[in-house]
């Protein structure tokens, strides 16, 4: 049952009651308790049919009635402005949106969904994808053009100089240099522990003892050909010698405190503070810029790293065997992904980044919230705006009447009471003293 109905109900067992009251009444004048019936229930009718009427000409002309009813027809421009601004100022204002958008927790979402998809392994195969697609639909030839035309349009304004002394003081800072110095130090190490190494060790002795005998004369030859007969000159000896005593010097320049690699080091770190006082070396580091923006060279190798590029990305790859870009961007995404996951700071960063992107578009387009309220709400029909408000406080209307005609009864047993215990046996006599004391005296 809704509560329209029980509003219906209310009023009509009220006007029943005060029916059967009056009738009462007619064969029963002198009983105060009948009374009582009649003058709540009049009452409680009173207020009913009054809550009935004025709750009514909220949505129509109760008994056509024209004098200020139907009031949400009539102000239907006035309502429907109200209840925009209501829901876009009030109910969805972008302080509350802001409270609620800060409380979502965007970077856990997105974090335990991308780990559940795969991680790092999935967001490369998303790349992959994107590269794919963006290749598939580019010519390399032309696009290398543009690039090239942006470059030299762009290059104009570079000081390369000073950008090679960022960059190298920015290597030593995050140890990139000492890395370089380690894989500079296992390069060597392995190049000197093969084979051509020691031939190419024991050659150069062969020249040199060549040369030595050459210009030594007769004498000198006779003495190296005893030392040589005596096995005291062992060229083989010498070089295998010589190349242990380069793996050993090689081996201590793995050693970060190696005085060599320190040596090393500190001169390279003086050169790169010399490099911004350097005329010399900014004057040939802009003729290098100038001559290969110049060159045509430079269309063609940004062409050839590009068809390279296109030929990596729409090539095919799998986990069991990743292509070559795969293998190319996945370490990398690798490292930032376990960074990412492990940082609380950075993740706090990237949640406010997202909240506050969110809440910008928001505000751009906050006033589309009101908008689509006067648009849906301008769709309805008089009696599709009724039924509307009527559906979101209907039930409290309808209350209204219920609790006019209780109210009403309420009142009108108060006032009765008042009347035939207070009013008529103290206040009536009193009040009828005062008028004939002040006839008499006048």
């Amino acid at each position: 049952m809704n509560y329209h109905r029980r509003a219906n109900i209310t009023l009509t067992v009220v006007f029943l009651f005060f029916l059967g009251s009056a009738l009462l009444e007619h064969f029963n004048p002198d009983s105060f308790g009948i009374k009582l019936m009649v003058f709540v229930s009049e009452a409680a009718l009173v207020g009913g049919i009054a809550d009935w009427f004025a709750v009514t000409a909220i949505f129509k002309k109760p008994l056509g009635w024209g004098y200020h009813t139907a009031l949400i027809p009539r102000n239907r421009a006035k309502v429907i402005e109200a209840v925009a601004s209501i829901v876009q100022t009030e109910l969805l204002n972008m302080n509350i949106i802001r409270k609620k958008i800060e409380g979502i927790p965007f970077i856990e979402g997105i974090l335990l969904s991308v780990e559940k998809a795969g991680g790092s392994a999935y967001l490369t195969d998303l790349i992959l994808v994107y590269l794919r697609s963006y290749a598939e639909k580019q010519d390399p030839a032309q696009l290398a053009e543009k690039l090239a035309v942006f470059i030299r349009s762009t290059a104009k304004t570079w000081n390369l100089a000073l950008r090679v002394q960022s960059i190298s003081e920015w290597a030593l800072q995050q140890g990139y240099f000492d890395l370089g110095l380690d894989r500079l130090a296992e390069g060597l190490w392995d190049k000197a522990a093969d084979g051509e190494t020691r031939q190419s060790i024991l050659s150069y002795l062969e020249e040199i003892k060549a040369e030595k005998v050459g210009n030594g004369g007769s004498i000198f030859r006779t003495l190296m050909g005893f030392v040589e007969m005596s096995d005291g000159l062992n060229l083989d000896e010498a070089a295998d010698a010589l190349q242990v005593e380069l793996l050993l010097t090689l081996r201590k320049f793995r050693d970060p405190l190696d005085p060599l690699r320190s040596s090393l080091k500190e001169t390279i770190l003086n050169k790169i503070e010399e490099l911004e006082c350097d005329d010399l070396f900014s004057a040939q580091i802009e003729q290098w810029k100038e001559d290969v923006l110049t060159d045509d060279l430079l269309s063609k190798f940004l062409a050839s790293l590009l068809e390279t590029a296109r030929t990596l990305a729409l090539s095919s790859s799998t986990l069991a065997e990743p292509n070559a870009l795969y293998r190319a961007i996945h370490p990398s995404l690798e490292k930032y992904w376990v960074r990412i996951q492990h940082n609380s700071e950075l993740q706090e960063k990237v949640n406010s980044f997202l909240v506050d992107t969110f809440c910008r578009v928001i505000q751009n387009e906050h006033d589309l919230i009101g908008g689509m309220v006067r648009e849906t709400l301008a769709a309805y029909t008089d009696q599709d705006l009724n039924q509307f408000i009527e559906e979101k406080a209907g039930n409290d209307l309808q209350w209204i009447r219920i609790n006019g005609s209780m109210i009403g009864g309420l009142v009108g047993l108060v006032l009765f009471m008042f009347l035939n215990f207070v009013y008529d046996p103290y206040i009536l006599p009193a009040l009828m003293n005062v008028m004939t004391y002040i006839f008499h005296q006048a």
